[in-house]
Protein backbone atom coordinates (compact mmCIF):
# COMPACT_ATOMS: atom_id res chain seq x y z
CA UNK A 1 0.00 0.00 0.00
CA UNK A 2 1.19 3.67 -0.81
CA UNK A 3 2.40 5.58 2.23
CA UNK A 4 2.27 9.31 2.76
CA UNK A 5 5.49 11.14 4.04
CA UNK A 6 5.36 10.86 7.99
CA UNK A 7 4.36 14.28 9.65
CA UNK A 8 6.36 14.15 13.08
CA UNK A 9 4.81 17.08 13.85
CA UNK A 10 3.32 17.16 17.87
CA UNK A 11 -0.08 15.67 18.06
CA UNK A 12 -2.75 18.96 17.57
CA UNK A 13 -5.49 19.05 19.85
CA UNK A 14 -8.71 17.71 19.02
CA UNK A 15 -12.18 19.78 20.28
CA UNK A 16 -13.07 16.01 20.28
CA UNK A 17 -12.25 12.90 22.38
CA UNK A 18 -13.01 10.37 25.16
CA UNK A 19 -13.10 12.51 27.91
CA UNK A 20 -14.89 15.29 26.41
CA UNK A 21 -18.60 16.09 25.71
CA UNK A 22 -19.77 15.14 22.33
CA UNK A 23 -18.68 17.66 19.74
CA UNK A 24 -22.02 18.47 17.78
CA UNK A 25 -21.58 19.82 14.26
CA UNK A 26 -24.37 21.09 12.46
CA UNK A 27 -23.93 20.15 8.74
CA UNK A 28 -25.25 22.57 6.45
CA UNK A 29 -23.61 21.27 3.37
CA UNK A 30 -24.84 22.96 0.63
CA UNK A 31 -27.61 24.42 1.56
CA UNK A 32 -26.57 27.81 2.01
CA UNK A 33 -27.68 27.33 -2.18
CA UNK A 34 -31.39 28.42 -3.36
CA UNK A 35 -31.52 31.06 -5.28
CA UNK A 36 -28.92 33.90 -6.23
CA UNK A 37 -25.36 34.19 -5.25
CA UNK A 38 -25.59 37.07 -3.40
CA UNK A 39 -28.74 35.74 -1.72
CA UNK A 40 -26.96 32.45 -0.65
CA UNK A 41 -24.22 33.91 1.03
CA UNK A 42 -26.39 35.61 3.05
CA UNK A 43 -28.25 32.45 3.97
CA UNK A 44 -24.58 30.90 4.94
CA UNK A 45 -24.65 33.82 7.75
CA UNK A 46 -27.86 32.85 9.00
CA UNK A 47 -27.13 29.15 8.81
CA UNK A 48 -23.73 30.19 11.01
CA UNK A 49 -26.22 32.30 13.52
CA UNK A 50 -28.74 28.88 13.81
CA UNK A 51 -26.07 26.59 14.40
CA UNK A 52 -24.70 29.20 17.34
CA UNK A 53 -28.09 29.72 18.82
CA UNK A 54 -29.15 25.97 18.71
CA UNK A 55 -26.00 25.75 20.83
CA UNK A 56 -23.52 23.74 18.15
CA UNK A 57 -19.90 23.46 18.72
CA UNK A 58 -19.48 23.78 14.80
CA UNK A 59 -20.83 24.72 11.31
CA UNK A 60 -20.01 23.03 8.58
CA UNK A 61 -20.02 23.87 4.72
CA UNK A 62 -19.01 21.74 1.65
CA UNK A 63 -16.44 22.69 -0.89
CA UNK A 64 -16.18 20.95 -3.82
CA UNK A 65 -16.26 21.72 -7.68
CA UNK A 66 -18.34 19.09 -9.86
CA UNK A 67 -15.80 18.04 -12.38
CA UNK A 68 -13.22 16.65 -9.51
CA UNK A 69 -15.99 14.43 -8.33
CA UNK A 70 -17.52 12.77 -11.08
CA UNK A 71 -16.80 11.43 -14.03
CA UNK A 72 -18.72 12.99 -17.78
CA UNK A 73 -21.23 11.61 -18.42
CA UNK A 74 -22.19 10.62 -14.66
CA UNK A 75 -25.94 10.70 -15.67
CA UNK A 76 -28.71 11.36 -13.21
CA UNK A 77 -28.93 10.43 -9.36
CA UNK A 78 -32.05 7.67 -8.80
CA UNK A 79 -32.63 9.04 -5.75
CA UNK A 80 -32.66 12.82 -6.53
CA UNK A 81 -34.77 11.81 -9.77
CA UNK A 82 -36.52 10.29 -6.87
CA UNK A 83 -37.01 13.27 -5.16
CA UNK A 84 -38.12 15.11 -8.65
CA UNK A 85 -35.15 16.74 -9.53
CA UNK A 86 -34.31 15.32 -12.66
CA UNK A 87 -30.90 16.68 -13.85
CA UNK A 88 -27.46 15.23 -14.57
CA UNK A 89 -25.33 15.20 -11.20
CA UNK A 90 -22.83 17.27 -12.84
CA UNK A 91 -25.19 20.07 -13.65
CA UNK A 92 -26.80 19.94 -10.21
CA UNK A 93 -23.37 19.77 -8.18
CA UNK A 94 -22.49 22.57 -10.96
CA UNK A 95 -25.54 24.67 -9.33
CA UNK A 96 -24.12 24.00 -5.62
CA UNK A 97 -20.32 25.14 -5.90
CA UNK A 98 -19.32 27.62 -3.17
CA UNK A 99 -16.41 30.24 -4.59
CA UNK A 100 -13.03 29.72 -2.39
CA UNK A 101 -13.75 33.80 -1.66
CA UNK A 102 -16.51 33.24 0.50
CA UNK A 103 -14.50 31.02 3.02
CA UNK A 104 -13.02 33.73 5.14
CA UNK A 105 -16.03 35.56 5.80
CA UNK A 106 -17.88 32.58 6.74
CA UNK A 107 -14.96 31.21 9.23
CA UNK A 108 -14.96 34.71 10.69
CA UNK A 109 -18.45 34.72 11.52
CA UNK A 110 -18.27 31.35 12.50
CA UNK A 111 -15.81 32.69 14.99
CA UNK A 112 -17.37 35.51 15.87
CA UNK A 113 -20.75 33.83 16.99
CA UNK A 114 -18.22 31.32 19.21
CA UNK A 115 -18.15 28.00 16.58
CA UNK A 116 -15.87 26.46 14.96
CA UNK A 117 -16.02 26.93 11.25
CA UNK A 118 -15.33 23.34 9.24
CA UNK A 119 -15.74 22.62 5.10
CA UNK A 120 -15.63 19.07 3.83
CA UNK A 121 -13.27 18.96 0.78
CA UNK A 122 -13.56 17.12 -2.24
CA UNK A 123 -10.64 17.34 -4.08
CA UNK A 124 -7.00 18.88 -2.78
CA UNK A 125 -7.74 21.88 -4.35
CA UNK A 126 -10.83 22.01 -2.90
CA UNK A 127 -8.82 21.30 0.81
CA UNK A 128 -5.91 23.62 0.02
CA UNK A 129 -8.17 26.18 -0.63
CA UNK A 130 -10.61 25.28 3.16
CA UNK A 131 -7.01 24.80 4.90
CA UNK A 132 -6.53 28.09 6.69
CA UNK A 133 -9.86 28.83 7.54
CA UNK A 134 -10.26 25.00 9.83
CA UNK A 135 -8.76 23.61 12.54
CA UNK A 136 -10.36 19.97 11.99
CA UNK A 137 -11.02 18.49 8.76
CA UNK A 138 -13.90 16.46 7.41
CA UNK A 139 -13.74 13.61 5.30
CA UNK A 140 -17.16 12.67 3.76
CA UNK A 141 -17.74 8.75 3.63
CA UNK A 142 -17.49 8.86 -0.71
CA UNK A 143 -13.88 10.68 -0.07
CA UNK A 144 -12.63 7.62 2.50
CA UNK A 145 -10.81 6.16 -0.21
CA UNK A 146 -9.53 9.10 -1.99
CA UNK A 147 -5.89 8.45 -1.64
CA UNK A 148 -4.94 12.04 -3.08
CA UNK A 149 -7.26 13.97 -0.34
CA UNK A 150 -6.19 11.93 2.11
CA UNK A 151 -2.57 12.02 1.59
CA UNK A 152 -2.92 16.63 1.74
CA UNK A 153 -5.48 16.10 4.61
CA UNK A 154 -2.88 14.29 6.41
CA UNK A 155 -0.04 16.46 5.78
CA UNK A 156 -1.85 19.20 7.22
CA UNK A 157 -0.98 17.38 10.74
CA UNK A 158 -5.07 18.51 11.96
CA UNK A 159 -7.16 16.36 13.61
CA UNK A 160 -9.61 14.34 11.07
CA UNK A 161 -13.53 13.10 11.13
CA UNK A 162 -14.05 10.66 8.94
CA UNK A 163 -17.37 9.37 7.93
CA UNK A 164 -17.82 5.75 6.87
CA UNK A 165 -21.62 5.42 4.81
CA UNK A 166 -20.98 2.37 2.78
CA UNK A 167 -18.01 1.50 3.42
CA UNK A 168 -16.57 -1.79 4.84
CA UNK A 169 -14.45 -2.70 7.36
CA UNK A 170 -11.29 -3.58 5.05
CA UNK A 171 -12.17 0.17 3.48
CA UNK A 172 -11.84 1.68 6.77
CA UNK A 173 -9.14 -0.29 8.15
CA UNK A 174 -7.03 0.75 4.77
CA UNK A 175 -7.80 4.30 5.05
CA UNK A 176 -6.72 4.59 8.88
CA UNK A 177 -3.79 2.52 8.40
CA UNK A 178 -3.20 5.48 5.88
CA UNK A 179 -3.49 8.15 8.38
CA UNK A 180 -1.74 6.67 11.43
CA UNK A 181 1.60 5.23 9.12
CA UNK A 182 1.56 8.69 8.57
CA UNK A 183 0.96 10.92 10.72
CA UNK A 184 -0.42 11.01 15.26
CA UNK A 185 -3.30 12.70 14.35
CA UNK A 186 -6.46 12.49 16.35
CA UNK A 187 -9.04 10.56 14.43
CA UNK A 188 -13.11 9.97 14.92
CA UNK A 189 -14.44 7.83 12.53
CA UNK A 190 -18.72 8.32 12.40
CA UNK A 191 -21.07 5.76 11.81
CA UNK A 192 -22.86 7.20 8.67
CA UNK A 193 -25.43 5.46 6.59
CA UNK A 194 -25.23 6.91 2.89
CA UNK A 195 -28.69 7.74 2.29
CA UNK A 196 -31.28 10.61 2.17
CA UNK A 197 -32.77 10.32 4.26
CA UNK A 198 -31.89 7.47 6.01
CA UNK A 199 -34.95 4.70 7.12
CA UNK A 200 -34.67 3.82 10.52
CA UNK A 201 -33.87 0.20 10.14
CA UNK A 202 -30.66 1.67 8.32
CA UNK A 203 -29.35 3.71 10.70
CA UNK A 204 -27.39 1.15 12.41
CA UNK A 205 -26.73 2.78 15.72
CA UNK A 206 -24.89 -0.45 17.03
CA UNK A 207 -21.80 0.24 14.82
CA UNK A 208 -21.05 2.79 16.96
CA UNK A 209 -19.24 0.81 20.03
CA UNK A 210 -18.50 -1.63 17.64
CA UNK A 211 -16.32 0.88 15.30
CA UNK A 212 -14.76 2.05 18.75
CA UNK A 213 -13.86 -1.90 19.69
CA UNK A 214 -12.64 -2.67 16.31
CA UNK A 215 -10.18 0.52 16.15
CA UNK A 216 -9.33 1.42 18.90
CA UNK A 217 -10.61 4.96 17.88
CA UNK A 218 -13.15 7.68 18.63
CA UNK A 219 -16.17 7.22 17.16
CA UNK A 220 -19.76 8.83 16.37
CA UNK A 221 -22.31 9.92 14.21
CA UNK A 222 -22.97 11.56 10.82
CA UNK A 223 -26.82 11.21 10.86
CA UNK A 224 -28.92 11.61 8.17
CA UNK A 225 -32.19 10.43 9.59
CA UNK A 226 -35.54 12.40 9.31
CA UNK A 227 -35.87 12.70 12.92
CA UNK A 228 -34.53 15.22 14.88
CA UNK A 229 -33.24 13.64 18.59
CA UNK A 230 -33.92 9.83 18.45
CA UNK A 231 -30.13 9.07 16.67
CA UNK A 232 -28.20 11.53 18.09
CA UNK A 233 -29.56 10.88 21.36
CA UNK A 234 -28.95 6.72 21.22
CA UNK A 235 -25.67 7.91 19.49
CA UNK A 236 -24.33 9.37 22.40
CA UNK A 237 -26.00 7.23 25.08
CA UNK A 238 -23.93 4.58 23.24
CA UNK A 239 -20.78 6.36 23.63
CA UNK A 240 -20.53 8.67 20.11
CA UNK A 241 -18.33 11.63 20.70
CA UNK A 242 -19.24 13.10 17.79
CA UNK A 243 -22.24 13.85 15.94
CA UNK A 244 -23.32 15.76 12.54
CA UNK A 245 -26.86 16.49 11.20
CA UNK A 246 -27.65 18.65 8.50
CA UNK A 247 -29.99 21.45 8.60
CA UNK A 248 -31.61 24.10 6.62
CA UNK A 249 -33.15 27.29 7.24
CA UNK A 250 -36.02 25.87 5.29
CA UNK A 251 -36.61 22.40 4.62
CA UNK A 252 -39.02 23.36 1.45
CA UNK A 253 -36.06 25.43 -0.16
CA UNK A 254 -34.99 24.06 -3.26
CA UNK A 255 -31.96 22.03 -3.44
CA UNK A 256 -31.34 18.60 -3.40
CA UNK A 257 -30.53 18.37 0.32
CA UNK A 258 -32.75 20.80 2.33
CA UNK A 259 -36.00 18.23 2.03
CA UNK A 260 -34.43 15.54 4.40
CA UNK A 261 -32.69 18.77 6.83
CA UNK A 262 -33.85 19.02 10.10
CA UNK A 263 -34.87 23.25 10.75
CA UNK A 264 -33.26 24.93 13.17
CA UNK A 265 -35.72 24.47 16.44
CA UNK A 266 -35.13 20.74 15.81
CA UNK A 267 -31.47 21.36 15.62
CA UNK A 268 -31.49 23.45 18.94
CA UNK A 269 -34.30 19.96 20.36
CA UNK A 270 -31.27 17.56 19.10
CA UNK A 271 -28.29 19.51 20.97
CA UNK A 272 -30.58 19.91 24.26
CA UNK A 273 -31.11 15.99 23.60
CA UNK A 274 -27.47 15.14 23.53
CA UNK A 275 -26.61 17.47 26.55
CA UNK A 276 -29.22 15.41 28.48
CA UNK A 277 -28.61 12.00 27.58
CA UNK A 278 -24.50 12.87 28.54
CA UNK A 279 -26.03 13.90 31.97
CA UNK A 280 -27.97 10.37 32.18
CA UNK A 281 -24.85 8.55 30.66
CA UNK A 282 -23.37 8.69 34.17
CA UNK A 283 -20.32 6.87 35.45
CA UNK A 284 -21.71 3.53 34.47
CA UNK A 285 -20.81 2.17 38.03
CA UNK A 286 -23.64 0.43 39.84
CA UNK A 287 -23.77 2.40 43.15
CA UNK A 288 -25.92 3.92 45.60
CA UNK A 289 -26.76 7.51 44.03
CA UNK A 290 -26.72 10.82 46.25
CA UNK A 291 -30.38 11.67 44.67
CA UNK A 292 -31.60 8.24 46.26
CA UNK A 293 -29.72 7.87 49.06
CA UNK A 294 -33.08 9.57 51.01
CA UNK A 295 -35.05 7.25 49.52
CA UNK A 296 -33.11 4.18 49.73
CA UNK A 297 -32.41 4.77 53.40
CA UNK A 298 -36.57 5.41 54.08
CA UNK A 299 -37.77 2.77 51.76
CA UNK A 300 -35.91 -0.27 51.36
CA UNK A 301 -36.98 -2.71 53.75
CA UNK A 302 -35.22 -3.71 56.61
CA UNK A 303 -35.95 -6.30 59.85
CA UNK A 304 -38.34 -4.16 61.91
CA UNK A 305 -39.99 -4.56 65.19
CA UNK A 306 -43.85 -4.44 64.59
CA UNK A 307 -44.58 -3.77 68.47
CA UNK A 308 -42.92 -3.51 71.41
CA UNK A 309 -40.07 -6.09 72.40
CA UNK A 310 -38.04 -6.76 75.88
CA UNK A 311 -34.93 -7.89 76.82
CA UNK A 312 -35.29 -11.71 76.73
CA UNK A 313 -38.58 -11.75 74.72
CA UNK A 314 -38.04 -14.16 71.32
CA UNK A 315 -38.03 -12.67 68.31
CA UNK A 316 -40.61 -14.31 65.92
CA UNK A 317 -41.08 -13.15 62.16
CA UNK A 318 -44.83 -12.21 61.93
CA UNK A 319 -44.87 -12.01 65.61
CA UNK A 320 -42.83 -9.29 66.63
CA UNK A 321 -40.65 -8.77 63.92
CA UNK A 322 -40.97 -8.59 60.17
CA UNK A 323 -39.49 -7.31 57.31
CA UNK A 324 -40.76 -4.03 56.41
CA UNK A 325 -39.61 -0.58 55.40
CA UNK A 326 -38.02 1.44 58.32
CA UNK A 327 -39.29 4.81 56.88
CA UNK A 328 -37.91 7.42 59.87
CA UNK A 329 -37.41 4.59 62.39
CA UNK A 330 -33.90 3.24 62.66
CA UNK A 331 -33.00 1.05 59.76
CA UNK A 332 -33.17 -3.20 60.75
CA UNK A 333 -30.45 -5.26 59.07
CA UNK A 334 -30.93 -7.10 55.56
CA UNK A 335 -34.02 -8.68 55.23
CA UNK A 336 -31.85 -11.90 53.81
CA UNK A 337 -30.81 -12.41 57.82
CA UNK A 338 -34.33 -13.09 59.04
CA UNK A 339 -33.59 -16.97 59.34
CA UNK A 340 -30.16 -15.59 61.69
CA UNK A 341 -33.07 -13.75 63.85
CA UNK A 342 -35.98 -15.85 63.64
CA UNK A 343 -36.12 -17.63 67.54
CA UNK A 344 -33.62 -15.50 69.09
CA UNK A 345 -34.12 -13.79 72.43
CA UNK A 346 -33.71 -10.09 72.23
CA UNK A 347 -30.60 -8.27 74.18
CA UNK A 348 -32.25 -5.47 74.93
CA UNK A 349 -35.63 -3.45 74.78
CA UNK A 350 -36.76 -2.72 71.18
CA UNK A 351 -39.38 -0.02 70.71
CA UNK A 352 -41.87 -0.62 68.24
CA UNK A 353 -40.80 0.25 64.69
CA UNK A 354 -36.86 0.28 65.78
CA UNK A 355 -34.58 -1.80 63.22
CA UNK A 356 -33.16 -5.14 64.38
CA UNK A 357 -29.12 -4.61 64.54
CA UNK A 358 -26.40 -6.61 65.14
CA UNK A 359 -25.81 -7.61 69.03
CA UNK A 360 -29.74 -7.43 69.16
CA UNK A 361 -30.10 -10.80 69.78
CA UNK A 362 -28.16 -14.19 71.20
Amino acid sequence: MMEAKRNSSPKPEAPFGPDKPAFIVGEAGSNWRAGELGGDEERAHKLIDAAAEAGCDAVKFQVFRAATIYAPGAGESDYLSAAGIKEDILEILGGLEMPYEMLAGLAAHARERGLEFMASAFSVADARAVDPHVTVHKVASSELNHFRLLEYLISTGKPLLMSTGAGTYADIQRALDFVRAAADVPVALLQCTAAYPAPPEAVNLLAIPKLADTFGAVTGLSDHSADPVAAPAAAVALGAKVVEKHFTLDSGLPGPDHSFAIEPYELAAMVRAIRLVETMRGSGEKEIQAAEEELFRYSQRGIQATRDVAAGDVLREGENVDILRPGKNPKGLNPFLIVDVNGRRATRDIPAGDGIQEGDFA
